[in-house]
């Protein structure tokens, strides 16, 4: 059976930092048809909804994430929980990830560098492109315009 690692806050946990639940219209019929593993990345490093917003912020030695409101710094709880899930999960066919997010955005997250911003991916999104190259990454957005059965004929052309 296909296996897809979804983000929770797609349609199944009110897990996003404003603690609302994102409805995704495709969910049921995808679970119908696909082995869903779902993850938040932020609410695995300790993250309640609702909660601070975090930012990707480009510096010197990298890219940070650091909480909005705080100040605190929660690049290595990130890295540290992306890696080991990435590495540990297993066999993988396709991603389904939140965009515009921290952790989970592809492409479409924005990195704060002083006054301005570039696009880039978020954390776990960047590591499960680099760590899974064959699988077919996508993200609610993808689902919402185009459905189920694209996503499937785009695993299946793998």
């Amino acid at each position: 059976m296909t296996r897809i690692v979804i983000s929770r806050c797609l349609g199944l946990d009110a897990c996003r930092f404003d603690g609302e639940l994102i409805e995704a219209k495709w969910l049921m019929e995808l679970a119908s048809k696909a082995e869903l593993v779902s993850v938040c990345p932020e609410f695995e490093i300790g993250l309640w909804a609702p909660r601070k917003p975090i930012n990707l912020i480009k510096e010197e030695d990298g890219v940070r994430v650091i909480q909005e409101e705080t100040g605190v710094d929660l690049s290595e709880e990130m890295v540290s929980f992306s890696q080991g899930y990435l590495r540990f999960i297993g066999n993988v066919d396709a991603f389904i990830l939140k965009s515009k997010s921290p952790s989970c955005g592809l492409g479409t997250t924005r990195i704060h560098q002083g006054n301005n911003y570039a696009l880039g991916s978020g954390v776990f999104a960047a590591l499960a492109e680099k760590m899974f190259p064959t699988a077919v990454l996508v993200d609610e957005r993808f689902m919402d315009d185009n459905g189920v059965d694209a996503l499937l004929s785009l695993i299946n052309r793998l």
